[in-house]
């Protein structure tokens, strides 16, 4: 068959060897996408969309800011201290306080995580927790801090 494509030799001889014409047409006509749309509402439409995309890039511009810490870390590309804690998800083990602290069962312990808390919030780990002992005396009956301190182990 490629031979009868590639030869100069045509396999209609005569209007008999084609097929017989059609009695309808194939395709029926079909107007351009938007021909029947008015200019006005085409424009009101790609301004509409174009106000969309605007109000989404602002308000991830926005929140990109708040996360690094203001328009000046922004611009510079710097990050406020603690924040790899906070941002990454592998943070955890590249910061220096969780693979300094870790106990031996390779669980870290209350201090630890205090520890990454006040490094990811950049403040004093002793701050954070007179903080955090401030408030479980507040809330926490005295009975139940008498008996914890009792099986706590001194040292």
């Amino acid at each position: 068959m490629s031979e009868n494509i590639r030869s100069k030799e045509s396999a209609v001889k005569s209007k008999s060897d084609l097929p017989p014409p059609r009695d309808r047409k194939g395709i029926r006509p079909v107007s351009p996408p938007l021909s029947n749309t008015p200019l006005h509402r085409f424009n009101y439409y790609i301004v509409l969309f174009a106000a969309l995309a605007i109000a989404f890039y602002a308000w991830r511009l926005l929140q990109w800011k708040a996360e690094v810490g203001g328009w000046w870390n922004l611009a510079l590309g710097k990050r406020p201290p603690g924040a790899d804690a906070v941002v990454g998800a592998g943070a955890a083990s590249t910061s220096p306080t969780a693979s300094t602290g870790v106990s031996s069962g390779g669980k870290p312990t209350v201090e630890d995580r205090i520890n990454e808390l006040a490094a990811a919030l950049g403040m004093p780990s002793k701050d954070l927790a007179v903080a955090i002992a401030d408030a479980v005396r507040e809330h926490v009956p005295p009975a139940s801090l008498s008996s914890v301190a009792a099986h706590e182990p001194s040292g």
